[in-house]
């Protein structure tokens, strides 16, 4: 059977070839690879049928850029994601350019009504759709915060949830499910912690609301969020993907952390992936460094460094659950000496300039020194010559980032603190 569609698949796009070389066309190669194409989607039933431009209804502004998608139905009459299938156009591209994988930049403010203009998709069968976007610089006249995950009622401690935003602008044009712009924040007497994409992460023992505030600029909105650990049945923490009750590990080795946590609704159960509400904390905080996951970046990971040898406790809370592991640390690691970066007693930089500061700790044994950047006491001594800012976090590149604030020279003094001993270092800013 397979063989007898392969033979008809074979001679239907044979025949195709035949017609289109016949015709002696400058466009014949376009037009078979067009021909070809088709009938290798028809015999496959995915042949696009419909089509739709989907997240369109936002506000841009010059310079901004946006990531549409499109959806298709396919002769199966199954769903996919045709976004980079399509051919992609703008009704003016001195507005607006959008490239293959359907990233829309926007060069201009359109000086059209409400600052519309078209964008349309077009599938290899010439099927397709077309919606208009606004790309104006026009003050926000009103904000709609709204819970979209989940739509309604209470939300399950330590899941993430979302919020999004429609915005009502003083052209009339409405943005819908658009956080863009906006700055959200919570209240800091909750457990709850958002980021600017709209995620929530709450890790309450008890039943809590939690008051959400969106503003751009002046115009502002608020929205109650009601966290319920009710449905929290357990939590399991894995390392490194694995997940162990007692783990045996050396000096300066880094553990990754995650977490999931399984909901009982009625007689169905869930898994959710819970790293980012997740709080951590070790017994003996000598013995492991901890870095939590960032809720501003997606890619991170909470993990610990092992610092000492010895026996401790990682403990991993969220909710009304809680999960205790046994970490057994081995090696020498008796502390000798503290050195900043190559161990100079001071660096220059020049007015606004940057340096980034790294401290290791030197054991009086062989073994290798170990970053402990993130793990130590960093103060600038009350200086306003300098900011500074913890980059690289759980990483062996971790680094105190020290940035001059201005054209002023001057001497900023350094100090650390790690464990028993204290280093310092001069930044002489001229």
């Amino acid at each position: 059977m397979n063989t007898q569609l392969n033979v008809s698949k074979l001679f239907s796009i044979s025949l195709i070839v035949s017609a289109i070389l016949g015709c002696g066309s400058e466009t014949d190669s376009t037009q078979l690879a067009k021909e070809v194409e088709l009938e290798k989607l028809r015999q496959e039933g995915t042949i696009i049928e419909s089509l739709s431009i989907e997240n369109y209804q936002v506000r841009l502004k010059e310079g901004d850029t946006h990531q549409l998608k499109v959806t298709g139905i396919d002769s199966n009459g199954e769903s996919r994601d045709v976004t980079n299938e399509i051919t992609w156009q703008t009704s003016d591209e001195s507005i607006a350019k959008i490239n293959s994988n359907g990233l829309l930049t926007a060069l201009k403010n359109s000086p059209s009504n409400q600052g519309l203009i078209t964008i349309s998709a077009t599938t290899i069968n010439d099927i397709s759709d077309e919606k208009q976007i606004s790309i104006a610089d026009v003050a926000a006249e009103s904000i709609n915060l709204k819970q979209v995950i989940p739509a309604t009622g209470s939300i399950n401690t330590c899941t993430p949830a979302r919020v999004s935003a429609d915005i009502t602008y003083v052209d009339g044009y409405t943005a819908l499910n658009s956080l863009r712009d906006i700055n959200l924040s919570v209240d800091e007497n909750t457990t709850a912690k958002i980021n600017q994409q709209g995620f929530v992460y709450t890790s309450a023992a008890a039943v809590e609301s939690t008051v959400i505030t969106a503003a751009i600029g002046n115009v502002t909105d608020q929205l109650s969020v009601v966290a319920d650990p009710s449905n929290l049945k357990e939590i399991n923490v894995s390392f490194n993907s694995e997940q162990d009750s007692e783990l045996n590990i050396s000096v300066g080795d880094r553990i990754q952390l995650a977490a999931k946590a399984v909901y009982q609704n009625g007689n169905s159960e869930q898994t959710e992936d819970i790293s980012s509400s997740i709080k951590w904390s070790a017994i003996n905080s000598n013995f492991i460094g901890l870095t939590p996951k960032s809720i501003d970046d997606s890619d991170s990971t909470a993990s610990f460094l092992a610092l000492k040898p010895g026996t401790t406790q990682l403990l991993a809370d969220c909710g009304t659950k809680q999960k205790i592991t046994t970490v057994q640390i081995e090696g020498d690691a008796e502390l000798d000496s503290l050195e900043i970066n190559d161990g100079s007693s001071e660096y220059s930089i020049s007015p606004l300039g940057t340096i980034e500061l790294k401290l290791f700790a030197n054991y009086s044994s062989n073994q290798s020194s170990l970053n402990v950047t993130e793990f130590a006491n960093w103060s600038i001594n009350n200086s306003n010559l300098v900011t500074t800012k913890l980059v690289n976090a759980g990483t062996a590149q971790a680094g105190y980032r020290v940035t001059s604030t201005s054209n002023t020279l001057g001497t900023a003094l350094i100090t650390v603190q790690y464990d028993t001993e204290i280093s310092s270092v001069l930044i002489n800013i001229e």
